[in-house]
């Protein structure tokens, strides 16, 4: 294949320019992303190599090394692991707009993202031009004797050619570095002191030896390739563990929580897991990727293996090292291994017991977590009932009480001798369900509601049911229990006068609205609002109705009716009493949308009940008694 130059595809164009031209000062950061990329080549054909041995080299052992040249001003970086063919190189560098470019260019748009974090969006080799006014890339795929080179002066345009790699399979990626107008303003990357500080600094962790000659011409290893998670906890700082937790995740910001042991009996692992501080920029997006890094013997096996933490707590980064798990376990295999199950529930245990343990220690530090995770954690409530009672322990709410979050506990804690349920509202914001008519009755009584706003809750509810034999009721529904017994008798007089004195009203409003909903009753949960819509003890609330449509499957909620409630005491029953039978169908139709609107739910008609408004406007305008 004779040497071609092709262009850069729109979105790396804008990437390389926001690299070549950024003004940030941490430029050392390229080191660190590419030797984390040459580690990653190691792994993936060490991995490839238990299935297929025939493509390591002969008397192959893994290295990264380092080549300054003060004289030619270069930097190579030169690994011996997977390497890439033409085609790969082209499609993982030169040509496809990766959703991790596109995400990293919206954030430097957006609030000036920086450079250290580029790793964190997969493009961590365009580092490479913040340093270099031109990068020279030979790599040799495992198993095959065609080279290939990329370069490119990060113009718009690289060129391509096959060449044998004289070294075989691996990468070597060689940086020419630019020159600094102000020499303060960047460190010397041909300096071997400087180098040997940056790998200490980024890169100490790498488990495999990143090399570099002396002064006397011997190789001598720059890292230390301390398996952090093999030393005794008690030796290791919390220094280290930021730095190695930032290796792991491209996460600038330091863990929350470390979690570090050594499981023993009968199944031995090690685990070393890190609870993040922030999402990530992808987090809950299609193309996350989650899991432990799965280690045996200390030898990788695979990134982001699934199998060892379940869903729900997919922010947990880290790893796990068995010693009893087989060399040549299959990603396949690894889903039927009794084992792995094993190691995953231990896992879990741990994380949520030291969840429960930062709940108790150091409540805003849990409430920052909280924020961030808690609508993920809560997905284990359905998901995973064996941890039921750990998980509702470890959720947070708001609530009525107070502008703090509660757990249930505090909330049970709290409960007034006469209330006999838990009760709670489900909505899509804070601001709409606080200022909710359902609250009503219970704010007079001085009932506390909880505030339930993330997705997930209509589902987490239908899990939990229960708190220490307390019910958790929904105040949207049927049914609502709020009296006394001598409450009760009194309400059931005033409701039976009720029944009497407006039944023209309710009539009409059952005959008018008999489309729209099961029934109109008298309630006793309003005191200010003239109507609500209520849901059968057994049906879906209006939420999760809402829900289940914006996902496409309304239908598998048979668009169920609901009862209409009325406010007897409100003055606007009083005029329908006074009114004729049209004028009082027409109201039935606007306290009907009403209703839809205090909830939060869309108008089957806005410009309809738009109309309605405006002539009720016009005659009282006008002052025209019906």
């Amino acid at each position: 294949m004779a040497k071609t130059v092709q262009n850069f595809n729109a979105e790396i164009k804008q990437l390389l320019d926001i690299v070549i031209h950024s003004l940030y000062s941490q430029k050392e950061i390229f080191l660190r992303e590419l030797l984390s990329n040459a580690s990653d080549a190691i792994d993936k054909l060490k991995f490839q190599s238990l299935t297929n041995s025939s493509i390591l080299p002969a008397g192959w052992e893994p290295q990264i090394r380092l080549v300054p040249n003060k004289e030619s001003k270069t930097l190579s970086i030169i690994d011996n692991g997977i390497g890439m063919t033409t085609a790969e190189v082209n499609e993982f560098i030169g040509t496809i707009a990766r959703s991790g470019a596109k995400a990293f260019m919206k954030m430097n748009e957006e609030n000036k993202t920086k450079p250290e974090l580029i790793g964190q969006f997969g493009v961590g080799f365009y580092s490479a031009f913040m340093v270099a006014d031109r990068v020279t890339l030979h790599t040799q795929k495992a198993g095959e004797n065609d080279g290939t080179v990329w370069e490119s002066t990060g113009d718009g345009t690289y060129s391509i050619d096959q060449v044998p790699r004289p070294e075989g399979t691996g990468t070597t990626l060689t940086l020419h570095l630019k020159e600094f107008k102000n020499e303060d303003e960047v460190s010397d990357f041909t300096d071997a002191w400087v180098l040997k500080s940056l790998v200490k600094k980024y890169s100490d962790f790498i488990a495999f030896p990143i090399k570099m000659k002396n002064d006397k011409g011997e190789e001598e290893t720059l890292n230390s390739q301390k398996a952090l998670w093999l030393r005794s906890p008690s030796e290791v700082t919390a220094e280290e563990h930021k730095e190695f937790y930032q290796h792991l995740s491209h996460d600038w910001n330091e863990p929350l929580k470390t979690i570090h042991y050594k499981a023993e009996g009968t199944m031995e692992f090690n685990a070393l897991l890190y609870i993040p501080t922030k999402k990530p920029w992808n987090f809950n997006t299609g193309d996350m990727a989650y899991g432990l890094s799965l280690y045996i013997k200390r030898v990788f096996i695979m990134a982001d293996c699934k199998d060892l933490l379940p869903t729900y707590l997919r922010f947990v980064k880290g790893l796990v090292d068995s010693s009893d798990l087989s060399l040549n376990v299959s990603r396949e295999l690894l889903q039927q291994d009794r084992q792995v199950t094993q190691i995953r529930k231990n896992v879990t245990t741990k994380i949520l017991s030291t969840l429960k343990e930062l709940l108790l220690k150091d409540r805003s530090a849990y409430e920052n977590f909280w924020n961030e995770f808690g609508a993920t954690l809560k997905e284990g409530l359905p998901a995973d009932p064996g941890n039921k009672e750990k998980l509702q322990d470890l959720c947070l709410f708001h609530s009525t009480h107070s502008d703090k979050m509660t757990t249930l506990e505090e909330y049970v804690g709290r409960m007034k001798n006469e209330q006999k349920e838990i009760f709670y509202i489900t909505g899509d914001n804070l601001a709409q369900i606080r200022n909710s008519p359902y609250l009503e009755r219970l704010n007079e009584k001085g009932f506390e509601v909880l505030l339930l706003v993330d997705t997930v809750d209509e589902w987490m509810i239908e899990a939990l049911r229960e708190y220490k034999e307390k019910k958790l009721q929904s105040i949207t529904k049927e049914g609502l229990d709020l009296d006394t017994a001598e409450e009760k008798a009194r309400h059931e007089e005033e409701k039976k006068q009720s029944e009497v004195t407006l039944k023209p009203v309710l009539e009409v409003m059952k005959k008018t609205l008999e489309s729209q909903v099961k029934d109109v009753v008298i309630s006793d949960r309003l005191t200010t609002t003239p109507v609500c819509l209520v849901s059968a003890s057994n049906d879906p609330s209006a939420h999760l109705q809402k829900l289940m449509s914006r996902l496409g499957q309304e239908q598998s909620m048979m668009n169920a009716k609901r009862i209409m409630e009325i406010n007897p005491k409100h003055p606007v029953f009083q005029k329908m009493l006074e009114a004729g039978a049209d004028q009082q169908a027409k109201w039935a139709e606007i306290l009907y949308n009403q209703a839809l609107l205090t909830e939060g739910s869309a108008l089957p008609d806005p410009v309809k009940f738009s109309h309605q408004i405006a002539d009720l406007m016009i005659q009282a305008a006008s002052g025209v008694k019906h």
